[in-house]
């Protein structure tokens, strides 16, 4: 097990806008969604909006586990829906989920606002596998995509669907069928909600 902000480099956790699938939980049930923890030297803090399961979460608790993973297919998946409860298990009683290869404790002391930039800390982490890879620059454009969906669904403008339909069109090219299938799922999911 890992402690403080020290072990943040072996979380993964480097400066600048990481980014995480953040658990949360509320009275058993878990969610997930894709959060960016922002490393600004020794500072931490994380940007959260209203209106999501996450804000609430954590305005209530003051905790969140940061999942640390590779999987695109994830950050899509959970950028707009919720997973279903066989995707996660317990590590030291938290929800963590299960295709995760690191994983950290979060705290921090919330407030109410229609955005909550909380300073953040880690109290504790674990590495559960080192997985190696080449960069791909689909998987990276999954990752972007899921932030424009969920910007777009908020704010209804135009730009962030134009820039989702340029990132497909890059996924498509440069992306494996699991970063491909991510971004059609992401895109069916943002036109039925646009519709409503």
């Amino acid at each position: 097990m890992l402690y403080g902000n020290l072990a943040l480099m072996d979380l993964g956790i480097l400066d600048g806008i990481n980014e995480v699938i953040a658990t949360t939980e509320d009275k058993g049930r878990i969610n997930a969604a894709p959060v960016g923890i922002v490393k600004d030297g020794d500072s931490l803090h994380v940007r959260l909006f209203s209106g999501t399961h996450t804000y609430d979460n954590f305005l209530a608790s003051g905790w969140f586990v940061a999942n640390i993973t590779h999987d695109a297919w994830l950050f899509a998946e959970t950028a707009l829906e919720d997973l279903a409860p066989d995707y996660f298990m317990r590590r030291d009683g938290l929800p963590v989920l299960k295709g995760a290869e690191a994983w950290g404790l979060f705290k921090g002391e919330p407030f109410a606002l229609d955005i909550i930039i909380a300073k953040v800390e880690l109290a504790e982490g674990e590495v559960m596998r080192k997985d190696f890879r080449a960069c791909n620059r689909g998987a990276s454009l999954v990752i972007e995509a899921a932030v424009a969906a969920t910007r777009y669904l908020a704010l209804c403008t135009d730009s962030y669907y134009e820039e989702l339909i340029r990132l497909q069109r890059i996924i498509n090219r440069c992306g494996g069928p699991r970063e491909r299938e991510a971004m059609d799922r992401l895109m069916d999911r943002v036109n039925s909600y646009s519709h409503i």
